[in-house]
């Protein structure tokens, strides 16, 4: 198998029923929980544990974005498998934002370190897939990628700012907490770019043929 082929095979193909089955499973279990801290944000939203973060805004984001992958799968045309994979990786950070926020949690065991960076992972992985088959070489996507990620960070960061200073409570923004924030993005945006490298065909041939369903686990047809 050439270097240009190997990226296009599925993961999925390669993963037993049993480890299907477990995806399966994580997936409805975080997003079950997800739900549920969304569901006691919004309801609690004035307790002591909850008031002035936005917590009620928090929560209609928190449902929102768990139908993005479902909803981006759905209305693809020839859209394959179900990216399992894709979709807990979106689901994950936004169960660990919700519940560190509900458990009061989120500074102490530094939750907000791990949604920054796995959002702009996120963020940098789908859009060097989305740039990959438009450009000459994959390194070229993985930059763009990367750059659409760390332009996202800081324009969250000056959201933040921007919010603090309009009025909103409990934010506790300070220098060292938007600089580490900052890094965090830089950081995933980085590993990010690694997914796009190693996903992504080297040969533009095949990431003209293939788009860029492949390394987001889209191209296999649905099992029968």
């Amino acid at each position: 198998m050439s270097d240009s082929e190997a990226p296009l095979a599925d993961d999925a193909t390669k993963r037993s029923p049993a480890v299907e089955a477990g995806l399966a499973a994580a997936i409805v279990a975080t997003k079950g929980l997800t739900l549920a801290f969304a569901l006691d944000a919004f309801v609690n939203a004035n307790s002591p544990r909850l008031r002035g973060k936005a917590i009620r805004t928090r929560a209609v984001g928190y449902a929102g974005a768990l139908v993005i992958v479902p909803l981006m799968w759905r209305l693809l045309p020839g859209r394959g498998r179900y990216p399992r994979v894709l979709d807990l990786a979106v689901t994950v950070p936004l169960l660990l934002d919700a519940g560190g926020n509900a458990l009061g949690l989120y500074q102490e065991a530094h939750i907000d370190d791990v949604v920054h960076l796995a959002n702009a992972a996120i963020v940098s992985g789908i859009a060097g897939a989305l740039a990959a088959p438009h450009v000459d070489e994959r390194w070229q996507a993985a930059l763009a990628g990367a750059s659409v990620s760390a332009v996202s960070c800081s324009f969250w960061e000056l959201m933040e700012y921007g919010a603090m200073r309009l009025g909103a409570g409990g934010m506790d923004l300070t220098y060292d907490d938007t600089m580490a924030d900052l890094a965090e993005g830089m950081l995933g945006a980085v590993l990010g770019a690694v997914f796009t490298l190693t996903r992504v065909p080297r040969s533009r041939a095949e990431r003209d043929r293939h788009g860029w369903r492949g390394p987001l686990g889209l191209r296999n047809r649905r099992p029968a």
